[in-house]
């Protein structure tokens, strides 16, 4: 099989669910694809996916990492997906943004926002954000992930444009929804994250206080009622920051996303499980906090709990 020019390998970083469901579903349809790992690990590495009850399928992975694809091979990156951590942003466009070229797309599929810092991309690389609450997986193993939820990706750049600004852009989104991941682009991609993060300031944190999977959020009566609080005050914030319409019925699409994601792990439960006191927290939750105060919206259940899970961090810290 001859090798695919580096403009068309879609370079993957993140080994978590995410990443590992999105790199199946590039690989199936012959898109050429890289999982990016942290240190070089087997080339290619043997990964299990399954969607949903069905079978498991296991496929050979195409690996690489920043030590083996170093700066001084240039400027060959033209796709790189980053569906990392948001802490972990600044780490991989600091490995990864020399090697960028010129003309490249950076995909970013963080929860939350501000993690990106003034001057992370070369000059003429475009920046994307993927927003997405529906398309959820887990992983039931090292190297095995389930998917469990498809929804569409929402596509959009910072300044909102009302349709992709280049042809590579529209190739692009092309070739991601004829390998099933349906992305559809925006001008509205800041409402999607706000909408976004208003959700995740839910599920995230009380997880992680109560050392659950989404699901069981819904069966306990406090968890329950807490969920339900919350929703009320991310709605006052999100009507504050101009996105009242698209923020109504926040509660129902709230408890839609734990029930389609109920056997899942959230992100903030997965980092506290790992210990080392890294979190998503300042990004979310903390960033609602301080639209809060910005528009003078009052949220004590959101200051409760997002105090209640910094403590948990803390004590990871202080181990």
């Amino acid at each position: 099989m001859p090798t695919p020019p580096p403009s068309s390998t879609w370079h993957l970083v993140g080994g978590g669910a995410i990443g590992m469901a999105l790199a199946h579903r590039l690989y199936a349809t012959g898109e050429p694809v890289r999982l990016v790992t942290r240190t070089p690990c087997p080339d290619p590495v043997e990964l299990v996916y399954r969607d949903g009850d069905g079978p498991p399928v296991t496929w050979s992975c195409p690996t690489t990492s920043p030590s083996e694809e170093s700066p001084a091979a240039g400027r060959t990156v033209h796709r790189l997906v980053v569906a990392t951590k948001a802490y972990s942003v600044g780490d991989v466009l600091d490995a990864w943004g020399p090697r960028l070229a010129p003309g490249a797309r950076v995909f970013f599929l963080q929860n939350g926002t501000g993690f990106r810092r003034p001057g992370d991309l070369p000059e003429g690389v475009h920046a994307l954000d993927a927003v997405n609450t529906g398309f959820a997986a887990f992983r039931s193993g090292e190297r095995t992930v389930k998917q469990t939820g498809d929804e569409p990706f929402q596509i959009g750049d910072v300044i909102g444009r009302s349709a992709p600004a280049f042809d590579s852009i529209i190739d692009d989104l092309d070739h991601l929804n004829r390998a099933g991941i349906e992305a559809v682009w925006t001008p509205s991609i800041r409402e999607h994250q706000w909408l976004k993060i208003a959700a995740n300031a839910v599920i995230n944190p009380l997880t992680a206080i109560y050392g659950c999977r989404n699901g069981v959020l819904l069966d306990r009566a406090e968890t329950s009622d807490l969920v339900d609080s919350l929703c009320v005050e991310n709605d006052r914030v999100l009507e504050a920051l101009g996105f009242g319409a698209a923020s109504r019925g926040l509660l129902e699409r709230t408890r839609h996303i734990i029930r389609a994601t109920a056997s899942n792990v959230s992100s903030m439960l997965t980092d506290l499980n790992r210990g080392d006191g890294r979190s998503e927290l300042d990004y979310i939750n903390a960033a609602l906090i301080r639209a809060a105060t910005d528009h003078d919206v009052e949220v004590p259940v959101n200051r409760s709990i997002h105090d209640r899970v910094a403590e948990r961090f803390a004590a990871c810290r202080s181990r």
